[in-house]
């Protein structure tokens, strides 16, 4: 079963890129309610994941699976995860700063060890000479450049409940979110130029094709075009001229930015799983 990995994999990276780059945002900057949300979510994305990984192990998903069936190391990192972020959440209506910052780093250690371990299950799959360094890599920038687009989404969301924000928070947002994309870009062609020179070759199935095409598409070029858009609601003029406008435009585009990098994330695991291209 194919989409399970698949879940598993965009969700895991999803919940734990967005999670760390919380620290992006300084403290007392925004209220707790923006942190309470984001604690919501990306429990939520962890609790997905584990659901994921239950049919991986041949396990159905129930709750007494949920708790219960231990196996993999990948087991251990889901529930810890899943403690912290609920521990997190809890601990913005308690008002402790220090056990939130605690628990915020903590889980930003914790879910990137689990990132890289969990691309040692997925290296048999793997065809590249370089495997054992480039999957990890790759899982990695991918964590961040899901983590960018959705914590930015949502950030900027909030320049619509404090209209004074810096809008440089919101920038550096975008930033990361163009790094993580030209790192992914950059792994995906030269995974692509390694697989082309080895016996596995391009997929030559039409479907793959297809889902290849995609990936490309919106998945690279579409996100490309839109942090370029994203960019352009936030430059200096735009912001002096409408503060307020700029960062809805902005926010509205990283809606759709989010969108396309979900959708590109799927089909390159999709195309890993099936094709052993790291895309």
């Amino acid at each position: 079963m194919v989409l399970a990995p698949i879940f598993y994999l965009v969700f895991s990276q999803l919940a734990i890129g967005g999670f760390a780059l919380l620290l992006l945002v300084p403290k007392g900057l925004v209220g707790r309610g923006f942190f309470r949300l984001m604690g919501i979510i990306y429990l939520l994305a962890v609790i997905f994941a584990r659901c994921a990984n239950l049919p991986i192990s041949g396990k159905a998903v129930s709750w007494r699976n949920f708790f219960l069936a231990w196996d993999g190391q990948d087991v251990i990192y889901t529930i810890v995860m899943c403690i912290i972020f609920l521990c997190y959440t809890i601990s913005l209506w308690l008002k402790n700063e220090v056990l939130n910052r605690g628990l915020l780093f903590a889980g930003a250690v914790i879910g990137s060890i689990w990132i890289v371990s969990s691309a040692q299950s997925f290296l048999p799959q793997s065809t590249l000479p370089a495997g054992r360094f480039l999957l990890p890599l790759q899982f990695v920038v991918s964590a961040v450049l899901l983590g960018a687009v959705n914590s930015g989404m949502w950030f900027g969301h909030w320049y619509l409940v404090t209209p004074d924000l810096p809008v440089v928070h919101l920038k550096r947002f975008n930033q990361v979110f163009l790094i993580a994309l030209l790192l992914s870009t950059s792994l995906s062609v030269l995974n692509f130029l390694f697989n082309t020179e080895s016996a596995a070759g391009p997929p030559q199935n039409f479907f793959l094709q297809v889902v290849l095409g995609m990936r490309v598409l919106i998945g690279f070029c579409g996100s490309f075009l839109l942090y370029a858009i994203v960019w352009h609601c936030l430059r200096d003029n735009a912001v002096e001229q409408d503060a307020v406008g700029a960062t809805r435009a902005a926010t509205g585009f990283l809606y759709v930015a989010m969108i396309t990098v979900f959708i590109g994330e799927f089909c390159g695991r999709f195309l890993f799983l099936e094709t052993r291209y790291f895309m």
